[in-house]
């Protein structure tokens, strides 16, 4: 009776696997007829595609960092490129530390005697003075790098135009430094009409140079570490983790 009956299971394993066999040649017969694979599977529905990851190389994200000048869009987006925060930040801090650099130091320029070989021997310059001065070097002073490096590394699109008219702003402060007493700081006691000149070339296009620059090192960055920013994946609970909670739980128990 146990022989039969060992019999009867093998024979009842030899057919369903004959009948699997059978199946999967009618699956491969027919995924071959509709050109797919049996072995990928299958995707629901009108889901997207997984995105590659993939780094590329240094010089794909040097040529692909580079973005054609679109001058009727750039200009049709004028509004929001006047609107935007780094812009407006870079304009705020020039025309702030123009005031206040003006307002500290112009009682001290008037008093200054340029026939001097030091005419700053004696004097005094206070901490106010010293950081706006600081401040108009960066943003103001043609090229204005750093004002111009900050509209273009935040701007959404049109860098090279929200630098440019940046540098126009940079230049309309410089000129008011250079045509006060406080210019004299600058330029000491020669005529400021060749300053103001050179600052109105420089300045807008330094700006526009420094702002076109910085928008593609930006772009440059995102390209070749395309994860950069991303949140990156919490690392899934393996059992090591759960058994310590399992042993800090029976811990705690009475």
């Amino acid at each position: 009776m146990a022989r039969a009956k060992r019999t009867d299971r093998t024979d009842a394993r030899r057919r369903y696997r004959a009948e699997q066999a059978a199946l999967a040649a009618d699956r491969e017969s027919a995924a071959a007829d509709a050109g797919t694979s049996v072995t990928q599977p299958a995707t629901q529905k009108g889901a997207p595609a997984p995105a590659s990851s993939a780094r590329p190389g240094v010089m794909a994200a040097f040529r692909g960092a580079y973005r054609p000048v679109d001058l009727r869009g750039d200009l049709r987006a004028l509004p929001q490129i006047l609107t935007h925060w780094g812009f407006l930040a870079s304009v705020g801090i020039s025309v702030a530390a123009t005031a206040v650099f003006i307002l500290s130091t112009n009682d001290l320029a008037t008093t200054l005697d340029m026939t001097l070989s030091d005419p700053m021997s004696g004097k005094t310059v206070g901490i106010v003075s010293n950081l706006s001065y600081l401040a108009v070097s960066l943003f103001v002073a043609p090229p204005p790098a750093a004002g111009a490096f900050l509209v273009g590394f935040t701007a959404p699109r049109a860098s090279w135009l929200g630098g440019l008219i940046f540098g126009l702003v940079a230049a309309t402060c410089y000129s008011l430094i250079l045509l006060s007493p406080t210019g004299r700081l600058f330029i000491g006691a020669n005529s400021p009409e060749s300053y103001v000149a050179n600052a109105w070339i420089v300045a807008p296009l330094g700006a526009t140079l420094f702002a076109a620059a910085s928008a593609w090192y930006k772009r440059f960055l995102n390209l070749a570490n395309p994860n950069r920013g991303k949140p990156q994946p919490k690392p899934p609970q393996g059992r090591g983790n759960a058994r310590t909670n399992s042993r800090a739980t029976a811990s705690r128990r009475p």
